[in-house]
């Protein structure tokens, strides 16, 4: 270390944390979209009559933005995901309680009522987990469906760009209580629900 290193201040505490927190960040699909919008093109190569030296200075500057195009690109999604998510930070959450009245064969179907309203007709990314047991119904971008069975201890399903013009349907068969996590995250803000289940036959 030199001896101009010694002589730097110490880096504060919660600078070294907030950049710990912004590294482990991970940005929305639509979030990366954007920030890759942003970045400056790649200049075109100038004609051979330009000559040797403007050759020279042109490939000079190609390999520099081929080199910071990366580090452009990382330093738009931190910025991006800093702002976005300091504008609409903390994120909404949101619980809700349902019974859900058991038929004597076959399942009981729900539909999520999600707050899509927070996103103002932008498209979001959902994240849903549903428990073992629970069937799900998934819009299929169609105007049809898809219906998935977990299997699992806790399954998870994706869909990318949701407007929530078709309602997302759970359906378990068997008593008992069923918890289901939902994420759905846009421009415009970051929404978390968790519905609990309270499945009863009667």
């Amino acid at each position: 270390m030199s001896e101009r290193d010694d002589d730097l201040p110490p880096v504060p505490p919660d600078l070294t944390a907030s950049m710990r927190a912004l590294r482990s960040m991970s940005p929305s699909d639509a979030l990366v979209e954007r920030a890759l919008s942003k970045l400056p093109e790649r200049p075109e190569r100038p004609a051979a009559a330009g000559g040797a030296r403007s050759q020279r200075a042109s490939d000079r500057w190609g390999w520099r933005v081929s080199i910071a195009a990366p580090a452009l690109a990382a330093l738009a999604v931190a910025v991006f995901v800093a702002g976005d998510r300091g504008a609409c930070s903390p994120a909404i959450e949101r619980s809700e309680e349902r019974a859900v009245a058991l038929p004597d064969e076959g399942h009981a179907w729900t539909h999520l009522d999600l707050w899509t309203h927070r996103h103002a007709d932008e498209p979001a990314v959902v994240q849903l987990e549903v428990p073992e047991h629970v069937r799900v119904r998934l819009p299929d971008g169609e105007g049809g469906s898809l219906e998935q069975h977990c299997r699992q201890e806790r399954c998870s399903h994706r869909l990318t760009r949701y407007r929530g013009d078709a309602p997302l349907g759970v359906a378990v068969a068997q008593p008992g209580r069923y918890e289901i996590h939902v994420r759905h995250e846009s421009n415009e803000a970051r929404v978390r629900e968790r519905f609990v289940l309270i499945a009863e036959r009667e």
